[in-house]
This record gives C-alpha cells, sequence and structure tokens, in this order.
C-alpha cells in the first residue's frame, strides 16, 4: 500500500474531503499553505456546514489519479475569514486507503435505472467511487437489452446524484442473480465523495 508525503500534495486549490465520526464527509479546498499548517475554506454542502473545533481530530482525504489517499489531522487554528476557516495540521503522510484503486463497501439503497424509455427500480449491495453492484432483476435486465446509455439515480449518505453507467459483469450468487456496474464520465468531485464514502462505510463493517 502506498504512501505520499502531505507537505507534497497539500497544495493550494487542492480540493480535500474533511470527515468526523458524527459528520459526513464535506469537500473543502485548500487556501493558503504555511509551513506546519493549511487553511481551507468553510466545508459546506448546500445549507449543511462541517462545524469543527479547535484540536478536534479530522479524517483527511484527497483524491489523486493513481488512487484515494487518507491521513488523520487535527484542527490547529479556528479563523474568521471564510476563506481562512479551519487551519489544519499537515500530516507527515497520507495511504492509499485501499489494495485497490477503490474501496468497496457494503451498503444498502434504492437504486434506480433508466435508459430511453425503460426503467429499472432495484437495490444495492455494495459500491465504490468505481461502480456498484446491484440485484438483477428483470426490469433492470431490458434497460440493459436496449443496448442504449445508461444512467443510474442513486442516494447515499443523503447525497443525491446521477451518473452514466455500463454494465461490467453480471453474476449468481445461491441463485440470486447480480450485476456490476461501473461508471462512467464521472466527475473527479463526485468520485472524491464516494471514494470517502466507501472508506467511511468500509471502516464500519
Amino acid at each position: 500500500m502506498s504512501k505520499v508525503e502531505g507537505k507534497g500534495i497539500i497544495t493550494v486549490k487542492r480540493t480535500v474531503w474533511l470527515r468526523t465520526d458524527l459528520q459526513p464527509a464535506t469537500d473543502a479546498t485548500i487556501t493558503e499553505v504555511e509551513e506546519s499548517i493549511f487553511w481551507v475554506n468553510l466545508p459546506r454542502d448546500g445549507n449543511q456546514v462541517l462545524v469543527l473545533q479547535e484540536n478536534q481530530e479530522v479524517k483527511l482525504g484527497i483524491s489523486l489519479p493513481d488512487g484515494f489517499y487518507s491521513a488523520d489531522t487535527t484542527v490547529a487554528h479556528l479563523g474568521n475569514d471564510p476563506k481562512k476557516f479551519y487551519g489544519l495540521k499537515i500530516p507527515e503522510e497520507l495511504t492509499e486507503s485501499q489494495e485497490r484503486r477503490f474501496i468497496r463497501a457494503h451498503h444498502s439503497a434504492n437504486v434506480l435505472f433508466r435508459s430511453g424509455d425503460f426503467k429499472a427500480q432495484t437495490a444495492m449491495v455494495n459500491f465504490s467511487a468505481g461502480g456498484i453492484m446491484v440485484y438483477l432483476v428483470p426490469e433492470l435486465e431490458k434497460v440493459i437489452q436496449a443496448n442504449d446509455k445508461i444512467m443510474v439515480q442513486v442516494s447515499i449518505d443523503n447525497i443525491p446524484f446521477e451518473v452514466e453507467v455500463k454494465q461490467a459483469w453480471q453474476k449468481n450468487y445461491a441463485n440470486i442473480p447480480f450485476a456490476g456496474f461501473e461508471f462512467i464520465n464521472i466527475s473527479s468531485r463526485l468520485q472524491a465523495a464516494l471514494a470517502m464514502f466507501s472508506l467511511k462505510y468500509s471502516e464500519k463493517q
């Protein structure tokens, strides 16, 4: 499992993900880097803001081209400027969060597939930043057979999103059919969020 030096990737304008045990992962932008700390703007997701206290421990996540890296850090300073809201300690190193590129976490959620005039609702078995595994219901087979662009709608950690997918595999386990779908044309921001969520849920398992 590879590691990267904290000072090497903690750079201005880079997006990071911050998470505590009691609050969902929220993205923030690095606005300034000092000798041993870095500042971020106010982490906000819609009307929800990430509330942190001085000396509080925080899980830091950064999505890089070769994987998702994370480390524990601490709130060193609380700022008054929205552009310098939290000052966090720069970790010595961040560790790749998975042996494969994406962590796969078991999590149940309703999933809606759409392709042209076809729709199918099913249940998600697990997910990662790279794709999802679902129960293969007859309606979903029709969506796949339509051989057209497939969109999936799902909500994870109370955050709804829609993304294009393609079928990666189809298998039976204990005579129950399942299918795996790969996310395609996914934004780096959404992929980073899913990486943090999969890390969160995998840690609970």
